[in-house]
């Protein structure tokens, strides 16, 4: 089953240096400047823009900045669509679907 939220910031503070780090696209992995000088032992890092929240780092030393809200159901009904027409156009034979 597919997740049911929709990221609108994925956002962090590090308790440690006070940075605020955000990901704005999958795959961008950010770190926050004590993260950076310490090679990751300290501080925070975001990853997964607004596809996927992921942290590294200290785990403990952060506040979460992100927002997210549930699908609408225009959105779902959208998602959902969009697969059976990818399904159809690549002879998928099992798609997930978001309930």
């Amino acid at each position: 089953m597919k997740r049911q939220i929709k990221i609108l910031r994925n956002a962090v503070r590090c308790k440690r240096c006070g940075e605020i780090v955000e990901s704005k696209y999958t795959h961008d992995f950010v770190g926050c400047k004590c993260f950076e000088e310490s090679g990751g032992r300290e501080g925070i890092a975001v990853d997964g823009g607004y596809s996927y929240l992921r942290r590294c780092g200290d785990l403990d030393n952060y506040e979460d900045l992100s927002e997210t809200r549930l699908f609408t159901d225009e959105e779902r009904d959208a998602y959902n669509k969009h697969r059976e027409l990818l399904a159809e156009q690549y002879g998928w034979t099992n798609i997930d679907y978001m309930e």
